[in-house]
Parts: C-alpha cells; structure tokens; sequence
C-alpha cells in the first residue's frame, strides 16, 4: 500500500512538470516620451524637470542617464523672457545628482506664465496663473493607527478651512530633518553619502484633494509619513494650494495605486495632459500657507 502512494505521487509530481511550459513574450516597440515637471512658486526661481521616459523593464533608472540635456527652456511673462540653464543638486539619500532646468527671475504672484522648451526639433508648451490663495492651518493631531484602502498606519491629520472664493486643490507638504538613525519605509537610511550630518527634506503627500462639494466648510486631511520619528521631532508643516493641472496629473497616479491596492506601485499608464500625446507631466502653479510646527508626540 506504501508503495502505490509514493508511485502516485511520483507520477502526480511528473505530470505537473510536463505541464509547464515557458512562454517567451517580445514587448511591442516602445516609444519614448519625454517628462516636464514644473511647480512654480511666487517669490521663487522656476526650476523644470525635464526627463526622457524609459520602459519599465529597463535597467536605465540613474537620474544621470534619464536628464535631458541641450534643450533650450524659457518661461515668459508680460514682465519679460527668463531663459532656464541645466543646474543639479546632490541627493544626500539617494547618492545622486537631481538635474533639472533652473531660471534666474523670481515668480510673480497673479502673473500668467507661459513654459517653452525646444528639444530635437521639437516644441513643448504650456501655461500656468500664479493666483492661488493660501489657505491658513487651524490645528495638528497625529494619530497612531488609522485604516485605509492600502491597511493600518499611523498618520499627521492637517485641519483647514477651504478658501470659498474658487475652486481649490490641496497637497500636503511636511519639512523636517532626518540621519542615519531615520529609517524610510522601515529601511535606514544610507550611510555612504548621508554620513554623520542631519538634512533637511521634504515629505509631500501621495494623494492630492479638491475642495469639490467643500466650499467653504473645514476640512481634514491624513498624512502618513514617510520617515520614522521619536518623541519630539519637529517639523514644518504646509498644505499646497496647487492648479488644476498638478491636481490632474498626481490624482491619476493616486487613482492607479488604489486600483491596484498598493502605494508603491510605479505607474505606467498616464493621459494626454497639458502637453497632449508628446510628452507626459505639467506646469502649473502653487501656493503654500504659513508653516504649521508640530511636534510628533511619539
């Protein structure tokens, strides 16, 4: 009897091998696009982002190798042209240089800007309205277990009354200083370019919100953050009043995630935008209220 059960299960154990096959699948051709992002700020300089796209198989994910160079950029107003040159910034976290498109002229606020950038013949255009009003943040509170789509996490919960005058949009935006004893997305933080030195960074919120069916009326948004914490660290906190355009772009990447059920999913299928089917991305315009300091309690 012992015998025929192992027979069965040798025999059991041969069949489901013959079933497996290996299917090799060739990707369609895939066309690169390019990607701009630019959120510009009264009383800042403008800085662009300008990238090439890349399969989400490929192994090219160095900011190095995806930074366009060579292209000429420029954002005109009714007070003048600012031409923007190629300009980079080191990335203590990520050991490696951001490269981006930064003009000399600050941003006016009330003022309609115009983005053209010319790149292999190519012209990208785009407008953005520095006339977003900031809102002001009643309070803080932090809570240590909340349940959403994706599970439980702890989160910072921001109250603000909406600005009744138009239609609004709102991103969360926390600075703070971090080390090597911080950890992200429970991994510490990397020691090679970190080193013993605290640094300043900005965590901005995933999902964006609109003041849709809210106007006027107080509003609550959750946080979940980015960067461990302790008792008594301290940090800046701004809510964004963004246009319609960075609020179209980031809530159809935050729709993905939900649809998927997973927060740190990449992803790959983004419309038309302000740029239509040439390349992905925005230019847009926002406005941050006056810092709210908060203390985590724990």
């Amino acid at each position: 009897m012992k015998l025929i059960y192992i027979t069965a299960i040798f025999s059991l154990i041969i069949l489901m091998c013959a079933c497996i096959k290996t299917i090799t699948v060739t990707p369609p051709p895939y066309q690169t696009k390019v990607s701009i992002q630019g959120l510009i700020e009264a009383d800042s300089v403008p800085i662009v982002y300008f990238n090439r796209t890349v399969p989400f198989f490929d192994s090219a994910v160095n900011k190095n190798q995806l930074a366009i160079r060579n292209a000429y950029v420029e954002i005109k107003s009714a007070g003048g042209t600012d031409t923007l040159h190629l300009d980079s910034s080191f990335d203590m976290i990520d050991c490696q240089y951001n490269y981006f498109y930064k003009g000399l002229q600050k941003i006016k606020a009330n003022t309609n800007y115009t983005l053209t950038i010319l790149n292999n013949g190519i012209t990208y255009n785009a407008t953005a309205t520095t006339d977003q009003l900031p809102v002001s943040i009643d309070s803080v509170a932090y809570i240590s277990n909340y349940k959403d789509l994706y599970g439980e996490h702890e989160g910072v919960l921001i109250y603000f009354k909406d600005v009744p005058i138009q239609t609004n949009f709102y991103r969360y935006e926390m600075f703070r200083y971090v080390d090597t004893s911080t950890k992200r997305a429970e991994s510490p933080l990397p020691r090679a370019c970190l080193g013993k030195d605290s640094l300043f960074v900005s965590e901005t919120g995933r999902s964006v919100y609109t003041d849709k069916g809210l106007e006027g009326q107080q509003i609550t948004v959750v946080f979940e953050p980015a960067y461990s914490h302790k008792a008594g660290t301290k940090g800046w906190i701004y809510i964004q009043s963004i246009d319609k355009n960075a609020y179209d772009f980031f809530d159809q990447i935050d729709r993905q995630k939900l649809a998927q059920y997973n927060p740190f999913v990449e992803p790959v299928f983004l419309q038309d935008g302000q740029f239509g089917n040439t390349a992905i991305g925005y230019f847009s315009a926002k406005r941050n209220s006056a810092p709210y300091i908060f203390y985590y309690p724990e």
